[in-house]
């Protein structure tokens, strides 16, 4: 999560959607009292390396942390700086993220298949819609899609004056073994599984299956 007085956005970090990409990225830009999150510890080492670093996200007995939500980042910052900051954030294809958030959370799939894997409620760990909604309301300025990812990020970066060099990292890009589709690893009474709890984030951003 980023809270930019420099450039006066907010990014709020959502999960499996290439948020700490965008993180590194942006923290490039970020000034001496701009508020960054700390990350995953072998991300935070690329961030290291261009000199950039957690910074400002403690708040007394409160703290900023990676996936905050908008209801309390606005409790932490007030109204003023909430209303009149740019707020955006990133989300994904249900189907797809959760295929994600397997790859990424189990290590050995001899250990756990993918139908274990929903059938634990695992699957509730890529849901990103109370992150930056307010009683079902969505409470940002924009967004993103992860499908297009580069276009979206450049779009809100002419927004917001930031000049953008269109480079992000490959961070946790490694975990995901399987590359096909992720139609090919569902059936049909796991698609809705899916399709029945995501069901506001794929109404609010139009997603579909295929």
């Amino acid at each position: 999560m980023i809270i930019s007085h420099k450039y006066k956005f907010i990014f709020l970090k959502t999960k499996k959607t290439a948020g700490t990409s965008i993180e590194i990225s942006l923290s490039r830009y970020c000034g001496e009292s701009d508020i960054i999150t700390p990350i995953y510890l072998p991300d935070e080492k690329i961030r290291e390396a261009l000199g950039n670093s957690p910074q400002n996200y403690q708040m007394g007995h409160k703290n900023f942390y990676n996936h905050i939500s908008a209801n309390e980042i606005k409790a932490l910052i007030g109204e003023e700086i909430w209303n009149s900051y740019y707020k955006f954030c990133f989300d994904r294809n249900p189907w797809d993220k959760v295929i994600s958030l397997y790859y990424f959370n189990v290590k050995d799939l001899k250990k756990e298949s993918f139908d274990e894997f929903l059938e634990r409620g695992k699957y509730k760990g890529a849901y990103n819609f109370p992150i930056y909604t307010t009683n079902n309301y969505p409470v940002v300025n924009y967004i993103g899609k992860y499908e297009r990812l580069q276009n979206d990020l450049r779009s809100i970066c002419n927004k917001i004056d930031l000049p953008f060099d269109g480079w992000l990292p490959k961070a946790k890009g490694n975990f995901r073994k399987n590359r096909q589709h992720y139609s090919t690893q569902y059936n049909k009474s796991q698609k809705e599984i899916i399709q029945n709890y995501f069901k506001k984030e794929i109404d609010l951003l139009n997603y579909k299956y295929f």
